[in-house]
């Protein structure tokens, strides 16, 4: 009996320990209180190096009206928070299209394939090579908005997207008490100018706002606004190690 519960609370042990290197942040996106778009948003230690997985899909009526299916993912250097890799696949209305990013020390290599419609039939493909001067991926981007605005009232973030470089101000505007299906937050509200010229439906417009959780650092709320609508997104579950963010985010102190 002793050994049994000696090996189970090893692995036990062994479990918790695997576990607390990962976070999982679920979202649905909402139109006049009906569910029309989910995403998750899974963060992963490995080594020295943090990596970013996620997936976005219209659901119900949003489906019907313009069908989104896009999933991708981005590893970054820690504790820099240093982009090296970012790739992203997008099915969009009947847009189809794969990028691949690789940062190396003073070049970004770029890899873009588009499909003809939504078929496999390649209708382009290009490699493309630009000078690495800061500018990071999307993805990279969200992790320094998270980070720096729980230092600074307000600044701005420098992203590589697209084949251009963009300056994307923030900026606080308050801290207030958020109510989500995955329970209340103290959060800060953060305006957020994505000025993003992007292909596909999802292109950025006007002004975003996100409320980005106290004790987490991740955004528990979103007021999002693109060329085929708006949408207003609230956390529905948060998975795993909670502080694993900031444990990143220290390093910077």
């Amino acid at each position: 009996m002793g050994r049994t519960f000696k090996v189970f609370a090893v692995l036990l042990g062994l479990f918790s320990l695997a576990f607390s290197g990962e976070l999982k942040a679920c979202y649905r996106a909402y139109l006049l209180f009906m569910p029309v778009a989910e995403t998750c948003i899974t963060y992963k230690r490995e080594g020295q190096h943090l990596r970013t997985d996620s997936f976005v899909r219209t659901i119900n009526v949003g489906k019907i009206v313009k069908r989104v299916y896009n999933k991708g993912g981005a590893t970054v250097e820690l504790p820099e928070l240093k982009p090296k890799h970012f790739v992203y696949y997008q099915e969009e209305g009947e847009f189809k299209r794969y990028q691949e990013y690789k940062f190396l020390n003073s070049r970004i290599k770029v890899l873009e394939i588009n499909y003809v419609k939504l078929s496999d039939e390649v209708e382009r493909r290009e490699e493309k090579e630009y000078e690495y001067r800061g500018f990071v991926d999307p993805y990279t981007a969200s992790l320094i908005l998270y980070r720096d605005s729980a230092k600074s009232e307000q600044g701005t973030i420098r992203m590589f997207y697209d084949d251009k470089e963009y300056w994307l101000p923030y900026s606080v505007k308050g801290r207030e008490k958020v109510e989500t299906p995955s329970g209340s937050y103290y959060a800060r509200k953060v305006e957020v100018q994505p000025n993003i010229e992007t292909k596909g439906l999802l292109k950025p417009k006007g002004v975003w706002y996100l409320w980005i959780d106290e004790e987490t650092n991740l955004p528990v709320r979103m007021e999002l606004k693109f060329v085929i609508g708006s949408a207003s997104a609230k956390l529905e579950r948060l998975e795993g190690d909670k502080n694993l963010l900031n444990t990143f985010f220290a390093f910077r102190k």
